[in-house]
């Protein structure tokens, strides 16, 4: 089986505290992976990772992913649905960019960040349209780029 290159999560809210399961899962490359629980799957409790393999050899960034979507669902914390429409916390404060705010923060044009993603060498989640990426695993990416010079 060739490895894919998106996988499908349902019941995100079941993964949360479930990181290292759903790397193995990850790492499995199935094209989907169920919510074990047997609920039916509500839209909100869709995820969908590029790039599976790299979410599986990255537990800290998948432990990071599946907090963001925790807070995004409502669970206690705080959360970037508490802002006013259209209001975007600091860039400190966040834990997700965009791709164009990622190229912009590398130096690095929108168009050629998006090939990055593509490619699996700039992390990245999707949630339904939007294509995102978490600020701790683009920090490590960041590490390990400096590490090898």
């Amino acid at each position: 089986m060739t490895n894919p290159v998106e996988v499908m999560v349902t019941g995100v809210n079941f993964w949360t505290d479930k990181p290292g399961q759903l790397a193995q899962l990850l790492a499995a490359s199935n094209p989907s992976i169920p919510d074990p629980s047997g609920r039916p799957v509500a839209p909100d409790q869709i995820a969908v990772f590029t790039v599976p393999t790299a979410w599986a050899s990255d537990g800290p960034a998948l432990a990071d992913a599946l907090a963001f979507f925790a807070n995004i669902l409502g669970t206690p914390g705080p959360t970037p649905l508490a802002t006013a429409a259209g209001a975007v916390a600091p860039v400190e404060d966040r834990l997700v960019f965009t791709v164009d705010e990622a190229a912009q923060l590398l130096g690095i044009s929108r168009s050629f960040a998006y090939e990055a993603v593509q490619r699996g060498e700039i992390p990245s989640m999707r949630i339904g349209r939007r294509i995102l990426v978490p600020k701790a695993a683009l920090l490590r990416f960041l590490e390990m780029s400096e590490g090898e010079q």
